[in-house]
């Protein structure tokens, strides 16, 4: 049971909470968060990053246009139905508002490291 979770290494799975899934650029994250007491040596969550599959497709048929798209890793969705079972998912539209809005605090501070990072290769190169 739960074969593909054991596989990636998680072995605490009755103390599994929820669990997150996001896409960043070309990879997936999947980031499993236990519970756990206060005082607790063990941490809180592990992450998971698996690439994206990515396969050409024809965009019009007889034209010869093709588009390049990325696929979630057959890992990651085998393990998603297992975190599904374990934490039987009962999202309330609250908690779906509230976890896209984390999502979006989380971009934007991805976004301001980077364009720091950009504009201070830039300041060296003057």
């Amino acid at each position: 049971m739960y074969e593909t979770l054991k596989e990636m290494g998680v072995t605490d799975i009755d103390h599994i909470e929820k669990y997150t899934l996001r896409q960043e650029g070309d990879e997936d994250i999947l980031k499993i968060y236990y519970r756990r007491k206060k005082g607790d040596i063990f941490s809180r969550s592990i992450k998971f990053r698996h690439g994206r599959s990515t396969k050409v497709i024809p965009v019009n048929s007889g034209r010869g246009e093709y588009k390049e798209v990325s696929e979630i890793s057959p890992t990651i969705l085998k393990a998603v139905e297992e975190l599904e079972q374990i934490v039987q998912h009962e999202e309330s539209i609250q908690d779906f508002k509230k976890r896209i809005l984390s999502d979006i605090d989380h971009l934007e501070r991805v976004v301001q490291r980077k364009l720091d990072q950009l504009r201070q290769d830039v300041s060296r190169l003057e």
